[in-house]
């Protein structure tokens, strides 16, 4: 079952799981340059109308009873979560501390370059669930495109901003999950669940911090639906349920084997929201060399590279 709690501002700091949902997108991201080690979720000081809840996915079945597959799906998941991302149910130790979101620095260009790229893989998903066998996904409630289109929008005519074209990764990872609906339905499903259920969670609370910061508690389409979304979440995993029910187990192992890849796609697009300034702060420190323990070479500064001997 989906125990959808939801919980106000002041006490968010309390619930890391939600917000390690999207966090272990970066964990687990290219050459885990981006591994996070988050022990707490930052303060957010909401304002407004961004102080909307956030809903922490908890699907469990009692004791020997057997897993729906939605169910092994949540904790393939949660097994690709460090410890301090989720304590009780993490599985992997943290790389480094090389990302934390409370030191993300999202200007508005980037929020708007996370947009146009969520749309992208957003009309690809929305797209895919129109094949054959896939349609059970059509309407459910949690489609984002238009939105998202709103939302892109509302930046253009608020801030003068340009829409950027879309990035690499997210074209990407659009025509790969448009591929992968062809060849490989349960695959392609677990892209589905793992994509959107994460927005509903901890991608609520990045946004939040985000729309807090940056845009004075402004409260994006993009975080909003019709209706109860727990009601909708509840709906949706009844129909992956239902579809998976025909599968063998090897279709069904080899669909949470794409876990991982899910997180590694997603988490490309999430890189966007880290901001350029703390990107490179990142990548300096990346660079510091250490040999037993002890730092023995550190990365000239820019500055240091460039200035004449006489100054000093």
């Amino acid at each position: 079952l989906i125990d959808v709690k939801t919980f106000p501002p002041q006490k968010m700091q309390q619930r890391g799981s939600c917000l390690a949902v999207l966090v272990a997108l970066l964990a687990v991201g290219h050459s885990y340059a981006f591994a996070p080690a988050v022990g707490r979720l930052p303060a957010l000081g909401l304002r407004g109308s961004a102080a909307n809840r956030c809903v922490s996915l908890r699907m469990s079945a009692p004791t020997g009873a057997k897993l729906t597959f939605t169910q092994e799906m949540r904790n393939k998941a949660m097994s690709l979560h460090t410890f301090s991302q989720a304590p009780k149910e993490g599985k992997m130790k943290d790389q480094n501390a090389n990302t934390v979101v409370a030191e993300w620095q999202t200007t508005k260009e980037d929020f708007m370059q996370f947009l146009v790229d969520s749309r992208t893989v957003y009309e690809a998903l929305e797209a895919a669930v129109q094949k054959p066998g896939l349609t059970t996904f059509v309407d459910t409630g949690l489609e984002r495109v238009e939105p998202l289109n709103r939302d892109i929008k509302y930046l253009q005519d608020k801030y003068q901003l340009s829409v950027p074209a879309t990035t690499p990764e997210a074209t990407q990872y659009a025509d790969f999950l448009l591929n992968l609906a062809e060849k490989n339905a349960p695959a392609f499903v677990c892209h589905f669940y793992n994509f959107y259920f994460a927005h509903t969670a901890g991608g609520r609370m990045i946004g939040a911090k985000v729309m807090d910061e940056t845009f004075g508690g402004y409260l994006f389409e993009f975080y909003q639906w019709e209706g109860d979304v727990k009601e909708t979440l509840t709906e949706v995993k009844g129909r992956i349920d239902a579809l998976s029910a025909s599968w063998t187990r090897e279709q069904k192992d080899a669909a949470l084997d794409a876990t991982a890849e899910t997180f590694t796609k997603s988490g490309q697009l999430l890189r966007t929201l880290v901001g350029k300034a703390r990107e490179r702060a990142v990548a300096m420190v990346n660079k510091v060399q250490t040999k037993g323990g002890k730092i023995v070479k550190v990365p000239e500064a820019a500055y240091s590279q460039r200035k004449s001997p006489w100054d000093l």
